[in-house]
Parts: structure tokens; sequence; C-alpha cells
């Protein structure tokens, strides 16, 4: 049973994924795409294989991760009590999580996201606002952040939502779309019934057979 690598793939791709300390309340599409490196880019006219799409749920205070075809597992983060668990729908079975993702993605304001970005990235980034921009028929605000390796990171922050909606960064490209603003079932948010703790699998005995 390999777990830990999808738990690890979970993890990492939440780090992408915005934060929802006190988010109004909606529900999204999140779409992931390659972002080829500069030297092994595509021709004009080659499409970049698309990266499977997730779920994403917003309340107030929790969030839920569906990952669908990227790992088959969910993830529920509890932002008050600062808790995270992977939920395993094949086994029904649930692992609380050591640390919650990587939170910097959701500001106080959008047109002022900077100083937000740089407090939860932990360490002094150079930020700037780009423009305003329309992404999906919504409102946005972009910003840029240099990388050490001459590249740059973006991200699109929802104006109406305080939420970023859009990034680039490493090699990444995601969006959130078909955004349904609205109050969220509180099922999503807890342990489903039935469920147990995960167990680690069982080590296979390897005994030596005696000779004949």
């Amino acid at each position: 049973m390999k777990c830990a690598p999808a738990i690890s793939l979970a993890v990492a791709l939440l780090v992408l994924m915005p934060a929802v300390c006190h988010a109004q309340e909606f529900s999204a599409d999140v779409v992931y795409a390659n972002v080829p490196q500069k030297q092994n880019a595509p021709a004009r006219g080659t499409d970049v294989p698309p990266v499977p799409s997730a779920k994403l749920y917003v309340s107030k205070d929790r969030m839920r991760f569906e990952s669908g075809g990227l790992t088959g597992l969910s993830m529920i983060v509890d932002v008050a009590n600062h808790t995270a668990v992977a939920l395993f729908p094949s086994q029904k079975s649930y692992q609380e999580l050591g640390s919650r993702p990587t939170a910097y993605f959701r500001v106080a304001d959008a047109e002022n996201a900077c100083p937000d970005w740089q407090k939860v990235v932990g360490k002094e980034i150079t930020c700037e606002k780009v423009e305003n921009d329309v992404v999906d028929g919504r409102k946005t605000v972009k910003y840029r952040s240099p990388t050490a390796n001459g590249a740059a990171n973006y991200v699109w922050i929802d104006t109406k939502l305080n939420y970023v909606i859009k990034w680039i960064a490493d090699e990444t490209d995601a969006e959130l779309r078909n955004i349904a603003e609205g109050p969220q079932s509180a099922d999503l948010f807890a342990i489903p019934q039935g469920y147990g703790p995960l167990r680690p699998p069982r080590k296979q005995s390897r005994t030596t057979p005696r000779p004949r």
C-alpha cells in the first residue's frame, strides 16, 4: 500500500492551494496544467498534456480538497484548530497529518496582497502588483514574485473572494474554475461515519524454506 507517496503529493499540491482563513464559502474545480521549462518548451501548435482536475470546497474556517485522479484521496483542513486529515475512500480510513498546507494565498486585501504573501511564506520576498486582470470572467489583481533562478511566480487574486484563483509557480499552472459561491454542507468537512484510523501495512514475513 503506497499511502505515504499519495499523502506527500496531496500536501505538495495543497501548498499551492489558497488558504481558508475566514474565506467566503464557495466550491470550485481546480484545474492543473504542466508548465514546460523554457529549454524543453513544445513547438507552437503542440498541446501540453493537462493534469487531472481536483475539487475544492471552502467554508468559513474549513477546506476540503478532493484530488480525484491526482491521488485518489481527499483532505480536510480545519483552520481554526490547525489540523489536517487525509481520507482514503477506497479503504474507508483516515490519517491525521502532522502539518497543514502552507497558507499563503489567502489575503486580507486583494489590492494590497504583498504583505500577506510575504508573511505566510516566512521569508523576505520581492513582490509587485502587476495589473488588474480578468480570469474566467472574474475580476482579479495579478501579482509577481521573482525567484532566485531568474524566473517568477504569479498569482491572480479574486477581488470579491480575496482568494487566489490562478497561480503559476515553478512548473505548475493552476486555476479555479466553475466557482459557485454559497454555503457548503458541514458533512463535507467531517470524517465520514464508518471510517477508522489508517493502519500501517503488515510486513510480510520472510522465512527461509527448509531444505528437503
